[in-house]
């Protein structure tokens, strides 16, 4: 019942979210071989070739590889919102041939970490922002990417906006998250499309990546288990189980059932 109670509470949003990922970054504070916090995907392909620091974290590597994928990178100007650890911009930076990457975050604990742990990646840096006021200038981006953040953000129309304003004209966005609990997955993806259009983007592709999603979730079962029993006093383990998306949680149970599906989309600014 509680971790039901969770699920329908999203935990994980607005001044909660703000708060649990603080809380979060300090526990882990000292953990740098913990840089990335989505749930994985398997889509049955092991990809891409990783360097053995990255090798445990493989799949969560995998999301981004998928999400980034769907575009070229080389040369451009990156920006990761909703960064985190930085494990995902990191990956950006160092295997996909970007000019730079920026990673912006609004948790203090996760920026202060990421500039300790990832600062001497060359044309990588991490700013703290808001994904809905973003602190950069006009068209100063070719490419923004955001992995399973936009669930926690109060204002998806103003961070749409937000993001267009700092793409330049034809830059494309790279989005991929699930839907909410309490709206039918399609009718929530019909919705999240006619947000993109509204904030001015045309969306070129839209894909229902929940059986790869799944798979992640199944294959880095074992790993998440180990490093909650590790690191979260007893008293947070319920929490922490449902936050990872552990195979027997509601997250879980959800995406498996139908009740949630978990959307990878590209979209082009208006104006290229």
């Amino acid at each position: 019942m509680l971790a039901r109670y969770l699920g329908e509470r999203r935990v994980f949003f607005g001044r909660r979210a703000r708060v649990l990922y603080e809380l979060i970054g300090w526990n882990l504070r000292n953990d740098a071989d913990l840089c990335f916090m989505n749930y994985g995907y398997d889509d049955g392909v092991q990809r891409p070739d990783l360097a053995p620091p990255d090798e445990a974290e493989r799949y969560c590597a995998q999301l981004y590889h998928a999400v980034a994928g769907q575009t070229d990178l080389s040369g451009k100007r990156v920006l990761d919102i909703g960064s985190g650890r930085g494990g995902g911009a990191s990956y950006l930076q160092r295997y996909l041939g970007p000019r730079n990457t920026v990673g912006v975050d609004l948790s203090r604990q996760a920026i202060g970490f990421c500039n300790r742990v990832h600062g001497r990646v060359d044309g990588l840096s991490f700013v703290r922002g808001d994904a809905m006021a973003l602190p950069f200038g006009d068209g100063a981006f070719d490419v923004a990417t955001n992995v399973e953040s936009a669930h926690c953000y109060t204002d998806r129309p103003a961070f749409l906006r937000a993001v267009a304003r700092v793409l330049r004209p034809g830059g494309q966005f790279l989005f991929a998250d699930f839907t909410p609990l309490k709206v039918a997955p399609a009718a929530a993806t019909d919705q999240l499309v006619a947000d993109f259009e509204a904030a001015g983007f045309a969306v070129d592709r839209v894909s229902d990546i929940t059986p790869g999603i799944l798979r992640g979730l199944e294959g880095d079962e074992a790993r998440r288990r180990r490093e909650i029993g590790r690191r979260f006093p007893p008293g947070t383990r319920r929490l922490a189980r449902l936050w990872a998306g552990l195979p027997g949680s509601t997250i879980y149970r959800d995406f498996a059932e139908g009740r949630r599906v978990y959307v990878m989309l590209r979209a082009t600014k208006a104006g290229g």
